[in-house]
């Protein structure tokens, strides 16, 4: 139960540093570093004396609480009396240290309406306080995480909407404690009294006796206070506004693995189940190891996750976070042994620990003030040491501790327990799932997959679900990912390393990092594609001859294009005709397509995530989003290089949502799609996103009914091929008339084999399109001029089984492949990007060959057979067993499965 608890205020403190993760990307770009920094300043000693205005009381109701001596509602009301000379305090003595923090008289008027809210603070660690002696973790998390719940959403509207500054931040700040207040003095006043044992319940309040633990506490949490955000209360004047808010970006980072020191504390700090300390203490040992391994992987990943979220701009914040990730390791140590010191009626040691920690943390700091960030962050880690070692001289001379180890170094127990906690996650893992059905049983099995099964049998199904698709459907689903991730991530490298290129530009920067790992991708890509090839091949003859010729024409007529052109092709022109012939030796389930559903959702999500952290690279604003609206500050673009290219990436994604078989995972991805759409600007992919959500509610209202879905792929192939040859105005479709024209008239000078895929690196070609373009934005114009009719007719042809295909798949239940069709013809006529020969174009070429060649839909459902005679020995019994489980029944429950 306490490792519970401990998982549970850890993830509920967690909270707080991720809330302040949330609004500080948000705040460093609108404020930059000089207001970031004045942020800090305004805010950090209300926070500061939010701990100090306690005076110790917070630790002294904790203790009377968790003794006994102090009911929950008296320590509540003990609060409220309390607030009346601790506010007046509070503002007074904020008030005269505002003059020392800020020389500008408009800066310390600032300071001095924000002091205000200062009391509010004070209150709620009372608050805290009475809420750990009680261990009522759950509304202790509440009070913690509600303020900064509030406070997340209200700050990224306020940065989003309109322009803040670092004073009004500082508001809303402050006065988001009011939620945590509220709720806090409701759950203290309602919360029922536990027994006390061998003592009557307390008739007053002990108001001497918690003044006196007060007092012993005081100099500790003054000095606690100072060890844990001295750096940023004096470092305005210190190190200068830039270095304390790159200081203040390291502290955001390197303060995640403190929560679970702090909800130990809280922990050690509460009333005890058992008698027995080696168990009480076991959260100590757990929190101490989680801290070590939490603080390691962000010290290995702060060199490239620092600049990422917060800006090149706090590059040099890097350095400091690794230095206080270290200083996190001694924190939660200290943490710990200053809670049991308290807890076992220890304070004056626990507060000499920490006024001797707070004494060297002071003169480190002003020593190595002219390093600046890097300077204030080895103060911490000094700090942090002292008070570590004299707190651990302190908990050696409590006797039913016995040893450190029993607070820090884990027992063999606790790594026995760890291992059965990992053996029981991998035992779910590899479990193959309940019971078969009965032999006729068809049926009772589909609803026995659709009843919802405890946690551990859902895990075991996902592993048998996925050993009854094969080889071929799970290879197939990889090749899909393999692709989007080359793209996703070898671009978005590209982008954080090496910036944004300009529109169009030729120039494209070079990023050493994101090549070596789009090479990487790729050549996995090749070599899965290669082994599924080969695998299906040797284990079958597959049929079908001519449609994998079909499939490989149109790419083998564009390489040898190419090759006639002297360009010649590199490894990845081999990706897609080997991913070809590993769809048509597997013929895997054409539900593997719900694969780009998913990632499309995922694709969403993480471009707006991208542009929330950095708008500067996941937006185009200005000259670069032309003439269209613009949103929330820009066109989305997300990893890609243009808002159109992403627009296609989701449209062609839209229609594969609907293979998903769960609702919860369908809906969210189609509500991610839209909204990332519509941030895009791309009508054209608006439009066939909206064109194929209509299209699936129409196939819902009248099943069996395909020809509306194949009439929209019949008009948008009629668009394709006829918009170009009948448009005259080079400025029509803004301006793809002169594009087309240029195009077409290229392609004239070689009809049959084309001008190969480079053709549009050519510099001559740039003055007759009126641009620097990359795609000719129509498919059918695309494919004559870099491979001529050798390309078009086999494309053409290739698309044409696809739709074939889809209709029986569709009649089977199954319209994505349909829908796709839709989709793909009507962002055709206007675009071409999504037809690239590299990985780039995996959401197209990987869908066409996979409906042409994927297998087709189970037949229906055959009537029920009637039931066999009883059989008359065991002999006959076996017999009706094995022709009652018919592999066609199996099939067809396994197809069900992915049915929406």
């Amino acid at each position: 139960m306490s490792t519970r608890k401990l998982v549970s205020a850890s993830l509920a403190n967690l909270l707080i540093p991720i809330s302040g993760l949330l609004i500080s990307p948000f705040l460093s770009r609108e404020l930059g570093p000089e207001g970031r920094g004045l942020y800090a300043a305004l805010t950090l000693p209300i926070v500061v004396w939010g701990w100090i205005g306690t005076y110790g009381l917070q630790d002294a109701l904790s203790y009377h609480v968790r003794q006994g001596r102090l009911s929950s509602r008296a320590a509540a009301r003990f609060s409220l009396v309390a607030m009346v000379p601790l506010s007046v305090l509070a503002v007074g003595l904020l008030a005269v240290i505002g003059l020392l923090l800020f020389p500008e008289a408009a800066q310390y008027r600032q300071f001095l309406i924000l002091a205000l809210c200062a009391p509010l603070h004070v209150l709620a660690n009372l608050f805290i306080g009475a809420l750990t002696g009680n261990s009522d973790i759950r509304g202790l998390n509440l009070v913690k995480t509600l303020p900064a719940l509030v406070r997340t959403g209200v700050v990224i509207v306020a940065c989003l909407a309109f322009d803040l500054n670092a004073y009004q931040a500082g508001l809303i700040f402050g006065a988001s404690v009011l939620a945590g207040l509220v709720f806090g003095l409701v759950r203290l006043w309602a919360a029922p009294d536990p027994p006390v044992q061998d003592a009557a319940p307390p008739k007053s309040v002990p108001t001497g006796s918690l003044i006196r633990y007060a007092l012993a506490c005081l100099p500790g949490v003054l000095a606690a206070v100072s060890s844990a955000r001295l750096g940023q209360i004096v470092g305005l004047p210190l190190i200068g506004a830039r270095e304390l808010g790159y200081y203040a970006v390291a502290v955001s980072v390197a303060e995640i693995p403190m929560v679970i020191a702090t909800a130990a504390r809280s922990m050690l700090m509460g009333r005890q189940a058992s008698g027995d300390t080696r168990a009480a203490t076991q959260v100590a040992r757990l929190a101490v190891l989680a801290s070590v391994v939490a603080c390691g992987l962000l010290a290995v990943s702060a060199g490239f996750a620092v600049p990422l979220f917060f800006g090149a701009d706090f590059a040099p914040a890097v350095v400091p976070t690794i230095i206080l990730c270290a200083a996190t390791v001694l924190y939660a140590c200290m943490t710990i042994y200053t809670a049991a010191l308290l807890a076992y009626n220890r304070p004056a040691w626990s507060s000499a620990a920490l006024v001797a920690g707070s004494v060297v943390g002071v003169v480190a700091l002003l020593v190595l003030a002219p390093l600046g960030a890097i300077g204030a962050a080895v103060a911490s880690f000094a700090s942090y040491a002292i008070t570590m070692i004299i707190a651990a001289l302190g908990v050696g001379r409590v006797p039913a501790l016995r040893s450190l180890r029993m607070l820090t170094v884990p027992y063999d127990d606790d790594i026995r327990l760890i291992k059965e906690k990992t053996a029981g996650m991998v035992g779910v893992l590899r479990r193959t799932g309940p019971p078969p059905a009965g032999p006729d049983d068809v049926s009772g099995t589909v609803e026995t997959e659709a009843a919802a099964p405890p946690p551990a049998s859902r895990l075991a199904r996902i592993v048998a679900t996925g050993r009854r698709l094969g080889v071929g459907t799970l290879g197939v689903g990889a090749l899909i990912i393999l692709a989007w991730l080359r793209v996703v991530s070898s671009q978005t490298m590209q982008l954080v390393t090496a910036g944004r290129p300009a529109f169009n530009s030729r120039e494209v920067p070079s990023s050493p990092v994101g090549d070596i790992i789009g090479d990487g991708f790729t050549l996995l890509f090749l070599l899965l594609a290669a082994g599924l090839a080969v695998h299906g091949l040797r284990r079958r003859r597959p049929a079908g001859y001519p449609w994998i010729a079909v499939a490989l024409g149109a790419l083998l007529a564009i390489e040898l294009a190419g090759i006639l052109r002297g360009q010649m092709p590199g490894a990845v022109a081999a990706a897609f005709p080997l991913a070809a012939i590993a769809i048509w030796a597997q013929r895997p389930q054409v539900a593997v397509l719900g694969t780009i559903g998913v990632l499309g959702g995922l694709t969403a999500l993480g471009s707006m995530f991208f542009a929330a952290v950095r708008p500067d690279l996941a937006l185009l604003s200005g000259a670069a989003a032309g003439d269209k609206r613009v949103l929330l500050g820009g066109l989305l673009t997300g990893p890609y290089l243009h808002s159109n290219v992403l627009g296609l990436a989701l449209a062609l994604s839209v229609a594969f949502v609907f293979c998903l078989r769960r609702p919860a995972v369908r809906w969210s991805c189609l509500v991610l799609i839209l909204g990332a759409l519509v941030w895009t600007g791309s009508r054209t992919s608006q439009l066939a996103a909206v064109a194929v959500v209509v299209l699936y509610l129409v196939m819902r209202l009248l099943p069996g009914r395909s020809w509306p879905a194949s009439a929209a792929v019949a008009a948008g192939a009629l668009l394709v091929v006829v918009v170009p040859w009948i448009t005259s105005d080079p400025e029509s479709f803004s301006k793809r008339g002169q594009i087309w024209a240029a195009l077409l008239e290229r392609w004239t000078e070689s009809p049959i084999v084309g001008w190969g895929p480079k053709v549009f690196q050519e510099p001559g070609l740039a003055a007759d399109l009126g641009g620097q373009f990359n795609h000719g934005h129509n498919v059918m114009v695309q494919l004559l001029v870099i491979g001529g009719l050798l390309a078009l007719v086999p494309f053409a042809l290739l698309c044409f089984v696809a739709w074939r295909r889809s209709v029986v798949l569709a009649a089977g239940g199954q319209p994505a492949a349909l829908l796709f069709l839709v989709a793909f013809s009507q962002v055709s006529w206007l675009e071409a990007s999504h037809v690239a020969t590299t990985l780039t174009g995996y959401v197209t070429w990987l869908p066409l060959v996979a409906i042409a060649l994927a297998t087709p839909a189970s037949p229906p459902a055959r009537p029920a057979s009637p039931p066999l005679a009883a059989p008359t020995s065991p002999a006959q019994a076996t017999t009706a067993r094995g022709i009652a489980r018919v592999p066609a029944a199996a099939e067809h429950v396994e197809q069900r499965a992915f049915l929406p």
